[in-house]
């Protein structure tokens, strides 16, 4: 009898405590009951796409090295212009009174490429050929340095937000490249040998001209002697522009699906090892100069150099010239000078310089990207990546081999928009200043900015929007369902989300369910990597009601995820 005492009592107790009456824990939510349909409405928000462990690319991240003391001039090297018809035996007498040899001849823009063996100064040599009338111009030749390199590795946990920046999935709706567009990638070479680079350069004339060279031997060496674990900086831009895409092998995607089939890349190599100078990655701007010639006189439509220096070139801006009048369209990285002077050639005025972008929200310029009045006059941005976010893509190192690894930097943003630039090319649209004016007239100005500006020129490129495709094209496409091992059942209508993330689903079985966003970015029917993907389980859809506030997280899908199967496909969205 006491106990019995004691326990009403203690339940009394408990009732007093808890302010008497009914109250007590809360009561669970209500089942909805089966039949009937009901809405969902919420929105969607884009993640960070986690690599899972052992899949996927894989390497090191290098972050943009900012330029620091380098050497702006080529010691004792020299840019001559001859005024035209000037006879070979009196150039040759010039090149002795101001005691030069001759290393090579551009002989379409008249110039000669000579070098100093003694110790006479600058000021003095040149002096020496300004005497003569037969000159038009002398000047030193300039460093080309390559505008991303190694500085501190770390681990990377995003592959593919560069994409989604902009918006280049839905550009693929329409075009993914065409094997008649040539991009000129003007840089160290590319180890085409790459598996996710199989067959871009084929009969692109690919060609070798650093140090003086003119050969065939574009194949990136790497530095063997200088810095033999630095990656190859030509095969991380041409990969950008053109790896291998939705293929079985799997690796990168590029913004043109190369290929057998796909956009081609010339490599044009002008960069490399100077072991003196205990540099990688450097050249003189005379190689980039015959470079650039080369390009416009073997079929490329489309100039990539993610190079500059500090230093002009008049030999660079006659061949500049000789390509726009080509027809050719020609992009450079604006620099890593964290807001310095735009480099060169990204300066000069028949280029497109492209600054670089984060991933923030909104966009924002790099830290380390250049800034200038060049970006204004006729610039656009990029992604190149900054802080824990990196560009992933192809490349080789004598040491460390075939890896894909992520780079930061402007050289990084510049073959975003080469690569939309040869898309473009295969929609049709052509000519360098059409693709200029629908670059920058089609760019995404950041919210709380007016472009354009010093930062991001007219805006940040927008792909689709470049290449014609409807602006629906990335969305999302959202429903209700359920997912049985690899198999999601529809079971609501199919609703496409707005460009803010916003969904209504309309005709959602009632029950527990779950709520899918989708992209299939690759149009196969099945939700496999490179797709943006997101399920939110146990949603509450009751008869006649509306389910409102749910928030579904979106992440790109990389390889190695477990490929899901939507019967029907995305066609039913609307």
């Amino acid at each position: 009898m006491s106990r019995r005492i004691a326990l009403i009592i203690f339940a009394a107790l408990l009732v007093a405590a808890c302010g008497g009456g009914a109250v007590g824990l809360p009561a669970p939510a209500p089942t909805p009951a089966p039949g009937g349909f009901g809405t969902v409405s919420g929105t969607a928000t884009a993640a960070a796409t986690a690599l899972p462990q052992g899949r996927g690319p894989s390497g090191p991240v290098v972050e943009a090295r900012r330029p620091g003391a380098r050497p702006v001039y080529v010691p004792n090297q020299y840019v001559v212009k001859f005024r035209p018809g000037t006879p070979d035996v009196s150039a040759s007498a010039v090149h002795g009174q101001a005691g030069a040899r001759v290393l090579r001849t551009i002989d379409r823009l008249g110039v000669h490429v000579v070098r100093v063996d003694s110790a006479a100064s600058a000021a003095s040599v040149m002096a020496a050929y300004r005497a003569s009338p037969l000159v038009e111009y002398v000047e030193q030749d300039a460093y080309a340095y390559a505008t991303a390199t190694p500085s501190d590795p770390l681990y990377a946990t995003n592959q593919a937000w560069h994409y989604g920046q902009v918006n280049l999935p839905a550009a693929w709706d329409v075009t993914t490249g065409s094997p008649a567009v040539i991009v000129a990638v003007i840089d160290t070479g590319i180890r085409d040998d790459h598996f996710d680079l199989a067959g871009i350069t084929a009969g692109t004339n690919s060609h070798n001209f650093f140090n003086g060279a003119d050969n065939g031997n574009y194949q990136d060496p790497g530095c063997p002697t200088v810095a033999p674990s630095q990656l190859s900086h030509g095969t991380h831009v041409s990969g950008t522009v053109a790896a291998l895409t939705n293929n079985s092998g799997g690796g990168v995607a590029g913004v043109n699906w190369g290929g057998a089939a796909g956009t081609k890349i010339m490599a044009v190599r002008v960069l490399g090892e100077d072991i003196p100078g205990a540099q990688c990655g450097v050249g003189a701007f005379s190689d980039v100069a015959v470079g650039i010639m080369y390009a416009a006189d073997h079929g490329a439509k489309v100039i990539n150099m993610s190079l500059g220096g500090s230093a002009g070139s008049s030999a660079v801006d006659s061949a500049i010239t000789y390509a726009r009048t080509r027809g050719l369209v020609i992009f450079a990285a604006a620099g890593n000078n964290s807001c310095g002077p735009v480099n060169y050639p990204a300066s000069n005025p028949n280029v497109i310089p492209v600054a670089a972008t984060g991933n923030t929200s909104p966009v924002t310029r790099a830290s380390y990207s250049a800034c200038g009045a060049e970006l204004t006059t006729h610039g656009i941005a990029a992604p190149g990546g900054d802080g824990s976010f990196f560009v992933w893509s192809t490349t080789w190192s004598p040491t460390g081999g075939f890896i894909f690894a992520g780079f930061q930097g402007t050289s990084m943003a510049t073959p975003h928009a080469a690569g939309v630039a040869a898309l473009m090319l295969s929609r049709g649209i052509a000519g360098a200043s059409t693709i200029e004016s629908v670059l920058r007239s089609t760019a995404v100005c950041p919210s709380g900015m007016a472009c354009p500006n010093t930062n991001l020129g007219a805006g940040v490129i927008n792909a689709a929007a470049a290449v014609g495709a409807a602006p629906t094209a990335s969305r999302l496409c959202a429903f209700a369902g359920t997912l049985t091992g690899t198999t999601v059942t529809r079971e609501s209508d199919m609703r496409l989300s707005a460009s803010s993330g916003a969904f209504t689903i309309t005709n959602a079985q009632s029950g527990i369910r779950s709520v899918f966003l989708w992209q299939d970015f690759d149009g196969s029917g099945t939700v496999t990597a490179g797709d943006a993907y997101g399920q939110l389980p146990n949603v509450s859809i009751f008869s006649g009601m509306t389910t409102p506030g749910i928030n579904v997280t979106v992440q790109t899908r990389v390889v190695g995820s477990t490929v899901l199967t939507v019967p029907g496909g995305t066609a039913a969205c609307f």
